[in-house]
């Protein structure tokens, strides 16, 4: 598992991905998370690697659905770290909570499982891919 990602600590990695899911920025969301991450979809379908997870982004975004975060969720977000791991939690603005787990590598934190960004986004099936499944 390799990153780009250079978050010093998780609570730095969801302030960036916030940033980058309320400006609609696909590519910067990709750029949280590790090449082998893996999203879960509604339906209990799921969106595994870089390309698949850029074509359910890039869908919900397209679609105009806003993401319920802004900079409040990253105060109020719960982290919980141990070694090279960290499971994130926060409510969104929906009342929803939402839980991502990340890991450290030599260049800084990445997602590796989210399994709650677009888990009631119906506009995230509509990636146009076979192989999320």
């Amino acid at each position: 598992m390799t990153t780009n990602r250079g978050a010093q600590t998780p609570r730095d990695l969801l302030a960036g991905y916030v940033q980058r899911v309320a400006a609609g920025d696909v590519a910067g969301i990709l750029g949280s998370y590790a090449a082998d991450a893996v999203v879960t979809l509604p339906c209990g379908r799921e969106a595994a690697g870089l390309e698949a997870i850029g074509a359910a982004f890039g869908a919900v975004v397209r679609s105009g659905v806003g993401f319920p975060v802004d900079d409040s969720v990253v105060d109020g977000a719960r982290v919980i770290e141990t070694g090279s791991l960290s499971m994130v939690s926060f409510t969104g603005l929906d009342g929803a909570v939402r839980t991502m787990v990340a890991w450290r590598g030599d260049d800084g934190w990445a997602w590796v499982r989210d399994g709650s960004m677009l888990r009631d986004v119906e506009a995230a099936l509509d990636t146009g891919l076979v192989d999320v499944a």
